[in-house]
C-alpha cells in the first residue's frame, strides 16, 4: 500500500519533474545540437500527457478515497517513468528504443487507466441505478383481514364517553 500511495502522490510532481529530467540529461550527457530541437517539442507534449494520464487516475473515486492508485497504474507508470530517465541519460544506440518504449508505456498507461476509469464509473452507475430500483419497489402492505388467521381470537375493546 506505501508504494501505490507514494504513486498517487507522484503523478503531478512528476509531470514537471521528468521534463526537466530530460534538459538536465541533455546538459549533463551533451548530446548533438538537434536533439535539443527535439526535447524544446518533446517536454511540453510529455508534460501535458503526464498532466492527462494524472488526470484520468485521479478521476477514479477509489482513487481519491484511498489515495492510492492501482497495481496497474504502479506497473505501467513505473516503467513508463523509467524508461523516461533511461531516456534522459542520453545513452548512444539505445536512444531511439527507449524513445519507442516510452511512446508504447505512455499509450498503455492512457489507455489502461481510461479502461479502469470506465469500468468503475459503471460499476457506480449500476449500483445506483439498482439502489433506485430497490427504492421504487411498491411496498407490500398488509391487509388487516390478512393479520389474523382463521379461528384464531380476536379481542375487541371499546371505549366510551361518560359525559357528565
Amino acid at each position: 500500500m506505501i508504494l501505490r500511495k507514494a504513486f498517487y502522490w507522484w503523478l503531478f510532481p512528476s509531470a514537471v519533474i521528468l521534463p526537466v529530467w530530460l534538459l538536465i540529461g541533455w546538459a549533463i550527457f551533451g548530446s548533438g545540437g538537434w536533439s535539443f530541437i527535439g526535447l524544446l517539442i518533446l517536454c511540453p507534449v510529455l508534460f501535458i500527457a503526464m498532466l492527462a494520464i494524472g488526470g484520468i487516475i485521479m478521476a477514479r473515486k477509489t482513487v481519491r478515497d484511498t489515495r492510492a492508485v492501482s497495481w496497474w497504474d504502479v506497473g505501467l507508470i513505473g516503467a513508463w517513468h523509467a524508461s523516461i530517465v533511461a531516456f534522459g541519460c542520453f545513452i548512444p544506440g539505445v536512444m531511439s528504443w527507449l524513445a519507442v518504449l516510452g511512446i508504447l508505456l505512455g499509450l498503455a498507461a492512457f489507455w489502461v487507466s481510461l479502461w479502469q476509469l470506465v469500468t468503475e464509473a459503471r460499476m457506480r452507475v449500476q449500483q445506483t441505478f439498482e439502489a433506485y430500483e430497490r427504492a421504487a419497489q411498491p411496498q407490500q402492505v398488509r391487509r388487516p383481514e390478512a393479520l389474523f388467521e382463521e379461528g384464531s381470537e380476536v379481542i375487541v375493546i371499546e371505549e366510551r364517553r361518560d359525559e357528565r
